[in-house]
């Protein structure tokens, strides 16, 4: 999936309007037109990498349709890279100009004046070259994280770091036909709809690839180096798997889980666009944790680290890319909701069709406080515009609350409807790009019903309701229980099925009643004495409540220890012990946030603190035992380490493979200066 737009450092930015304001003033150009609509269909791409120079040098033919009569276009460019001549109809087109920094939106850019006015849809092509080294996050979109590199160690393309010229970032797709030269020794994995034909070349001691796309995708997603290959197959899809020498060993366990995805996948909702050969590859760390492109998933090596538990939701929702953003591309990177939320929806549609009970409602739970951190920061359509897509806000907003509104869909038109709405989406828009608005007419149609009210909402605005209960239990003639009483929620006007539960001795009754405004009555008969009515036991509906108050600072502490903003995430931890004194979660985390900081006896109070607490979640048993022997060690104080250890062993909790990690920690003590912050984190919220 494609996940990233320009951000750009504000000094940065700021520097380069300076520049540019200079430049206008002594070289006085004349006013240029802005740019118009184009459609890019189809790159004859010949990229070559040279690894022990970081060094990219490409030159395509690039055809494409003006959508109004113009006399300009504008591609984005990595402004690490240099374009070095423009050619029309074998003629030099000196006209352009190429910003390496990128001011507002767009990001850098070449702009190209095409030395007259050209008719609206009418086919041009135009012959670029370029060139430059690949060795940083600059002149990417992203600040600190690079997606496009060239060096000995192994080398990444991926579309989004813009490494050769497009436009209309993860809406204009275009078929191609890429050749990609690389260095005899070198495997290059990347995708094709025709078979992959390397030629090996001694005159230039280079082999060849060739790599061919005749249904339109986001192209130019590629890897080149010195991989270990495996091709396995699972059910009907081939995969092709790429690890770096010594972390071959994840290859098997990703192959088993993938095919198990993609199996779910394909069932629920139709084949793929990229038909039955997916790419799975090793690059880095100073790339994103994982990137999707059509038939090709980019993994980071911490996620091949046979130390850690696989990241099982990371590459269920990776995958589901290529359902959602693949598949069925975007009209715009506005409409995110569709691929992302969704991506995060069907990871956990996975997880509900596979999880036992009480791993399904710790997994629901965590659905809802993901989705409600940063509810109130902006609305699921207005995040692509206004956060940084990177951030925790912007994640939590349209990755979970996206899967949580997607959710509540379901429950509002049935499960049934859901599915087949699903259905029908991809298979209307197989190859297509769509919006929110195409997709909330569908799902109107297929309700049967105007879902204007659900969209306005959920999608376009923010405010979670708040469910309260009144009720009276009456004894019947019978010697049965009535319990009579009305929900309420704060908001203006909601119209959702809600489910309630009666707890009662013995006779536990579910109900589910439609809520059309303020309030709703309900009424239960039971054998049993009634204890109490629970709104939406399931966690089916975002909503806040008084526990989830105290979740969600929490959660924000996490974010912030994540980020290391240590003081802010132990003010947020401190705030939510304020309001629940008893909440082991919280204590655990900001024993963790102790231990990040080498001040072990704090951290060992913490962890004290939530073994003593409500034990809640259940797998803060194991994981405090294994945090306080972890500390223990840190002091030199090994036999209480130990000690720490064999409870957690004895617990016989295994949550996130906790029995391995604690016997690793019995046979070899946890030494604090060879442990990294990700080891550290909270199992189960490790993003």
């Amino acid at each position: 999936m494609i996940r990233t737009k320009f951000i750009f450092p504000r000094v940065a930015a700021a520097l380069a309007v300076l520049m540019l304001a200079l430049s206008a003033q002594s070289q006085q150009p004349a006013p240029q037109q802005v740019a118009s609509r184009f459609d890019v269909t189809h790159y004859r791409i010949e990229a070559q990498i040279i690894p022990d120079q970081h060094m990219l040098r490409a030159g395509a033919d690039v055809t494409f349709v003006p959508l109004d009569a113009t006399r300009s276009v504008v591609f984005e460019l990595n402004g690490s890279l240099k374009v070095e001549s423009i050619e029309k109809d074998g003629k030099a087109l000196t006209g352009f100009v190429q910003d390496n920094v990128g001011v507002g939106a767009l990001g850098p850019s070449v702009r190209i004046d095409l030395g007259q006015v050209v008719p609206a849809n009418q086919p041009i092509t135009l012959r670029i070259r370029w060139s430059g080294a690949l060795v940083s996050p600059e002149g990417g979109p992203l600040a600190t994280k690079r997606l496009a590199y060239v060096g000995s160690e192994g080398s990444y393309l991926m579309y989004a770091s813009r490494w050769f010229p497009f436009h209309d970032y993860a809406a204009d797709r275009s078929t191609s036909d890429i050749t990609f030269i690389v260095p005899v020794g070198l495997q290059v994995a990347g995708t094709s709809d025709e078979a992959i034909v390397a030629q090996q070349s001694p005159k230039e001691g280079a082999v060849r690839y060739r790599f061919v796309h005749r249904n339109p995708v986001l192209i130019g997603n590629f890897a080149a180096g010195q991989y270990i290959n495996r091709n396995l197959r699972y059910s009907n899809y081939d995969l092709q798997l790429y690890a770096m020498p010594g972390s071959e060993k994840r290859l098997e366990s990703y192959a088993e889980l993938t095919g198990r995805v993609l199996e779910f996948y394909t069932k629920k909702y139709g084949a793929p666009l990229f038909g039955n050969r997916l790419v799975i590859v090793q690059i880095d760390d100073e790339s994103l944790d994982a990137y999707s492109g059509p038939g090709m998933i980019f993994l980071s090596s911490k996620m091949f680290d046979t130390t850690r538990p696989v990241p099982e939701e990371k590459l269920q929702r990776e995958i589901a890319y290529q359902w959602w953003g693949q598949t069925v591309g975007l009209k715009s990177f506005d409409d995110a909701w569709l691929s992302q939320g969704l991506a995060e929806w069907s990871a956990f549609a996975f997880r509900e069709a596979n999880l036992s009970a009480g791993g399904l409602d710790g997994a629901q739970r965590e659905q809802q406080e993901r989705a409600l951190t940063f509810e109130q920061t902006a609305s699921i359509a207005r995040a692509p515009s206004a956060l940084d897509d990177q951030s925790a806000a912007y994640q939590s907003i349209v990755f979970y609350k996206g899967s949580m509104v997607f959710r509540m869909l379901r429950e509002t038109i049935g499960r049934e409807a859901f599915d087949k709405l699903l259905q029908d989406f991809l298979q209307q828009y197989r190859g297509k790009n769509a919006s929110i608005d195409q997709f909330e007419k569908m799902a109107t149609t297929m309700s049967q019903d105007n879902l204007r009210y659900f969209f306005a909402q959920w999608v376009e605005g923010t405010g979670v309701p708040e469910f309260t209960v009144d009720y009276q239990i009456i004894r019947t003639r019978a010697g049965k229980f009535r319990t009579r009483g009305t929900v309420k929620q704060n908001l203006e006007s909601l119209r959702m099925p809600v489910e309630l539960l009666l707890r009662a001795e013995g006779d536990n009754q579910q109900k589910t009643v439609r809520i059309e405004g303020r309030s709703e009555d309900f009424d239960f008969e039971s054998n049993g004495q009634p204890i109490e009515v629970v709104v939406d036991p399931n966690n089916k509906i975002l909503r806040m409540s008084e526990d989830l108050r105290v979740s969600i600072i929490a959660r924000r502490g996490i974010e912030q220890m994540k980020e290391g903003i240590y003081a802010e995430a132990q003010q947020q931890f401190e705030a939510a012990l304020k309001l629940d004194r008893s909440n082991s979660w919280v204590y655990y985390n900001l024993g963790l946030l102790f231990i990040e900081q080498r001040n072990w006896q704090q951290a060992l109070d913490n962890l004290e603190a939530s073994l003593i607490g409500n034990l809640k979640p259940s797998w803060i048993e194991v994981w405090a035992h294994i945090k306080r022997g972890n500390a223990y060690d840190a002091k030199g104080e090994r036999n209480r380490a130990v000690a720490e250890y064999n409870k957690a062993v004895q617990s016989g909790i295994d949550y996130d493979n906790a029995q391995a990690v604690a016997k690793k920690y019995l046979a070899t003590p946890y030494d604090p200066k060879a442990s990294q912050t990700a080891e550290a984190l909270p199992p189960g919220n490790d993003n």
